[in-house]
């Protein structure tokens, strides 16, 4: 038997053990949404006459256990897992939804009374951990992604809330 063929399984091995050990670290180290609860209705999302609507959702479970922070004018109004979606009320205007994980993602959106938002907070591979960034939703879309087998529904914890931005 040729010994270079043990040395790669001896290495992959080791390797392979690595990851095992390490994996746990790595879960923890990305932890869940400390800020929101998962709720086990979905509510039914409607207009306000007085407010706009906006939907943040990650569709997709890229990167399920990495959490994004998003703010509304650098207010901290939930956080996003692989497959969940949040919802909050936003005063008329233009305002700045911002995404942050290993970079800082941006929409400046004139939200208008009576109007629902749809973002989908979009994932991807960065150097350290996922970077963010955000692209629309048509309402068509948003129902049948927000209706999908596994899709968690989450609230923002007022009891524990997050820190917001600072200046």
């Amino acid at each position: 038997m040729n010994s270079s063929i043990f040395t790669r399984k001896s290495a992959l091995k080791k390797l392979s053990f690595l990851v095992l050990l390490l994996m746990p670290i790595f879960l923890v180290a990305c932890g869940g949404p400390k800020h929101m609860i998962t709720m086990d209705v979905k509510p039914t999302i409607a207009p306000k006459p007085d407010k706009a609507v906006l939907v943040i959702a990650r569709t997709t479970s890229i990167g399920f256990a990495v959490t994004i922070e998003n703010y509304l004018d650098k207010k901290l109004i939930g956080q996003t897992k692989g497959k969940s979606y949040f919802i909050t009320d936003v005063q008329p205007g233009q305002h700045y939804v911002m995404g942050h994980a290993e970079n800082w993602a941006t929409a400046r959106i004139k939200f208008e009374a009576g109007m629902i938002y749809f973002l989908n907070q979009d994932i991807r591979m960065g150097v350290w951990m996922a970077r963010t960034g955000f692209t629309s939703l048509t309402a068509n879309d948003a129902a049948s992604q927000l209706n999908e087998s596994g899709m968690e529904y989450r609230v923002y914890d007022t009891k524990n809330p997050g820190e917001d931005m600072s200046e």
